[in-house]
């Protein structure tokens, strides 16, 4: 298939996945996964390598990147409000940290993985997602404020994740902590710098309105640019850092800016999971499936169910509400995204990780199965469904009038 009809192909299906998802009222990760890879491996319509040539993982790369700063435009710890606030903090902090060394140790026992590729599932894994956890929301209709308490996790900890995944990643390519130190630096003081001009643009009144969404993408693709050009990785670092300095300043209003996540990221997110499904080696794919049943029944019957129990310690949430914070946790596109790249990265440094791709995909595909047709019954089960028609965003946040005045 030529070029221009391959790239058509992967937005037409991007779109249809998605398009197709919310009218099955399906998370929209299992036809966009099933898409590619019929597209892909199964009938050979689709050959991301051939289409872009080695053009294709810098490109994806640039991709996680945007998603990251559309990400992290959400992490505004100022919509943290009432009994979400501490179950949340918990989850995102103790409970990554405890979700990335346990992960770390399945893949260790059994994949038979050295610590130092375990370590990378381990910390891919912490990242859940709202292109996942959103439309799973949707669902289910979990009460408050337990639909805030996964919506945010899943918000918060896909940045926070990818960073801890590349910064682990990083060490066991370099094993040298100044590489790491240098990488990050340099991105989160560019993203910081790019922030800071982009508010004070906005807010002098030098930029048009209608031009503030495609000016802060060209921020992003110019910090990315510009952090990858001293430090390779550096670019996620600098995306970052650039929404979460937008999220949380109070000079300018950025409200227009997450039109960029209701537009523009849906396209990505969509052409990302086609591109990278895509390429998935089924026989690998295969290969490790037992492997990979192991680790995801590690992760959803004993690991996450510990790791709610101790982040939501002493939080208003009640036993049944805490339990199903046991039972959400998929993993999303900023996983499989990162695996695919990281993986480019072993090969290119000459330690090839032939686990990495089929490992996280797998966890991916499976994760998104289970909780997809289990949770609204263990809600229910529980007793924790809301009755009412709350609306809620397309990240599954309840819909509440922002505060007037907010500057």
């Amino acid at each position: 298939m030529g070029d221009v009809s391959g790239i058509a192909l992967i937005v037409a299906l991007g779109v249809a996945g998605q398009v197709g998802a919310k009218a099955l009222r399906v998370p929209s990760i299992l036809l966009l996964l099933t898409l590619g890879l019929l597209a892909g491996p199964v009938l050979g319509w689709l050959d991301p390598d051939a289409i872009f040539g080695e053009a294709l993982f810098p490109l994806v790369s640039m991709a996680v990147g945007l998603l990251l700063f559309e990400e992290s435009l959400k992490l505004d710890f100022a919509r943290l409000r009432g009994g979400a606030r501490r179950p949340v903090i918990g989850l995102v902090t103790a409970g990554a940290l405890l979700t990335g060394i346990g992960a770390t140790v399945v893949a260790h026992l059994v994949l038979g993985l050295a610590w130092s590729q375990a370590a990378v599932i381990g910390a891919i894994l912490i990242v859940s997602g709202p292109t996942v956890v959103g439309p799973l929301l949707k669902i289910i209709r979990p009460k408050q404020p337990l639909e805030s308490v996964l919506a945010f996790e899943g918000i918060f900890i896909d940045p926070i994740g990818a960073v801890l995944a590349l910064a682990v990643a990083n060490v066991a390519l370099h094993a040298e902590a100044t590489h790491l130190g240098l990488t990050a630096l340099s991105g989160l003081g560019i993203g910081a710098a790019a922030a800071l001009v982009l508010v004070l643009l906005i807010r002098t009144g030098l930029v048009p309105k209608e031009t503030e969404v495609i000016l802060a993408l060209a921020f992003a693709l110019g910090a990315y640019t510009v952090a990858e050009g001293l430090h390779d990785e550096a670019g996620l670092f600098a995306t970052t850092a650039l929404g979460a300095a937008l999220a949380n300043q109070r000079i300018a209003r950025t409200e227009p800016l997450h039109e960029f996540g209701s537009h523009l990221g849906l396209l990505l997110v969509g052409a990302l999971f086609i591109i990278l499904a895509a390429r998935v080696d089924l026989d690998a794919l295969v290969r490790y499936l037992p492997a990979t049943l192991g680790v995801v029944a590690v992760l959803v019957l004993v690991l996450r169910p510990l790791v709610a129990a101790v982040s939501t310690l002493r939080s208003t949430l009640t036993p049944r509400e805490r339990m199903m914070v046991g039972w959400m946790a998929p993993r999303g596109i900023v996983a499989a995204s990162t695996a695919s790249v990281f993986a480019l990265r072993f090969d290119d440094a000459g330690q090839p990780f032939p686990q990495l791709v089929p490992v996280v995909f797998g966890v991916v595909l499976l994760t998104a199965i289970v909780y997809g047709l289990t949770g609204a019954p263990v809600a229910q089960a529980l007793g924790v469904r809301s009755s009412g028609a709350e609306d809620l965003d397309d990240d599954g946040v309840a819909v509440v009038p922002a505060p007037a005045g907010r500057v």
